[in-house]
């Protein structure tokens, strides 16, 4: 009975030190003063941006100038798609794509900037023109992913045939 009451004791004392300390975090934060706060909100102005902050940073797009003829058409989709997705614009973004295409939505992400692309490779066959390339992509979590982007122009449109995005793997 003398243990169990020792306990109860040391355990009674360990709550109220930590009582004790949290009452004096309160009573700090009672006391600071709104000039304390403005000084505060001024050092953390140039910190690093938040999550939020990061999302609003526009997407960095590829150099158009570097791209001529039908690869440059494809580089422009690629660029119209960041921006559809920066801008949170599914009804455009989707405009982009084949009616056939399997993507039936807008993805929920950000891409800041694309990192690599390998050579646009561009192939005819019987109804139309595949253009495919292989991309790394850097979103807005900062983590990187691969992505192999296929394009089609249909040649049964003619001199108004047009790249859409075929899909995305």
């Amino acid at each position: 009975m003398k243990k169990l009451t020792v306990v109860s004791l040391l355990l009674l004392l360990l709550v109220a030190c930590q009582n004790n300390g949290n009452t004096e975090d309160a009573q700090q934060l009672i006391d600071s003063s709104p000039q304390n706060v403005t000084e505060k909100e001024t050092q953390q102005e140039g910190e690093i941006p938040t999550s939020q902050e990061k999302e609003d940073i526009p997407p960095e797009y590829l150099d158009e100038t570097n791209y001529t003829g039908e690869k440059l058409e494809i580089v422009k989709l690629m660029n119209a798609r960041m921006r559809y997705l920066y801008e949170k614009d599914e009804k455009e973004y989707m405009n982009l794509f084949d009616p056939k295409s399997p993507i039936s939505g807008m993805g929920r992400y950000k891409v800041r900037k694309i990192t690599s692309i390998s050579d646009i490779i561009i192939q005819e066959q019987k109804k139309l023109y595949q253009g495919a390339v292989t991309i790394t992509e850097l979103r807005e979590n900062d983590k990187e992913y691969i992505n192999t982007m296929v394009f089609w122009k249909k040649k049964a449109d003619g001199d108004n045939a047009q790249w859409v995005i075929a899909d995305i793997d």
